[in-house]
């Protein structure tokens, strides 16, 4: 039966953050111990903000809003037509969101900026393996060459 080991403590452990997250390359463990507080949340929001859930969550409540306002409370509207606490509404939202957005891209754009150099570093290490394991090989077909020469020489020599 098979000891499994607990994940190593991350800097993220430490008391009052979220436990550390374990992700399955180093270059994502990297970016998700080094984010801080507003980065994770931003990187949630946009990630929310951009799936089709949001957009029809949004659309319902956007179709709630005006049968209420427009059609059902024809006396008890809190925004009558032409909605300008809804529009208001958007206009916070859009303010937050922009920016919020421009944060996780820019989070985005580090972290592949991040994987990047950990693939040039592990294909350079992969070159001098490689490297490396050619010369064995050049010097194994010498001693190859030498083994072949001398087995020749012992088969011309007459017994």
């Amino acid at each position: 039966m098979a000891v499994v080991n607990p994940p190593p403590k991350t800097p993220t452990a430490k008391v009052g953050r979220q436990p550390a997250r374990r992700n399955l390359h180093p270059v994502n463990q990297l970016h998700f111990d080094e984010a801080t507080l507003g980065e994770r949340m931003a990187d949630r929001v946009a990630g929310a903000i951009g799936t089709w859930r949001f957009l029809i969550l949004q659309g319902i409540f956007i179709i709630i809003w005006v049968i209420l306002n427009g059609f059902w409370l024809t006396h008890r509207r809190w925004d009558p037509f032409p909605f300008i606490l809804l529009n208001l509404c958007f206009s916070v939202q859009a303010a937050y969101t922009g920016p919020v957005l421009l944060l996780a891209g820019n989070r985005a754009a580090q972290q592949d900026r991040l994987r990047l150099e950990h693939t040039a570093a592990v294909e350079e290490a992969a070159i001098a393996v490689t490297l490396e394991i050619l010369k064995e090989i050049e010097r194994n077909t010498e001693c190859t060459l030498k083994v072949a020469e001398h087995v020749k020489r012992r088969r011309k020599k007459p017994a």
